[in-house]
């Protein structure tokens, strides 16, 4: 793990469970928010690591690479 600020980026998480055909290798970086503010730092995250970054809502019309993403997926669950 990570901590940037008062946010902690998960490493090598898999992303099978996070779209509906389970399928896919693995995020360098991730993240789930659930406010603006820590979406505007999980940007900030990417851009001072200089990854690449993806942002992911309910995952029913993705498909992910079994190499995975060599960045941050930002799983977006603002309410």
């Amino acid at each position: 793990m990570k901590k940037h600020f008062n946010m902690i980026f998960q490493e090598n998480v898999s992303l099978r469970g996070f779209n509906t055909f389970k399928i896919g290798g693995s995020a360098k970086y991730f993240c789930a928010i659930k406010t603006i503010d820590k979406l505007k730092e999980a940007v900030c995250f990417a851009e001072e690591n200089e990854v690449p970054f993806f942002v992911l809502g309910g995952g029913s019309n993705i498909l992910f690479r079994d190499e995975g993403f060599d960045g941050l997926v930002i799983k977006m669950e603002i309410l």
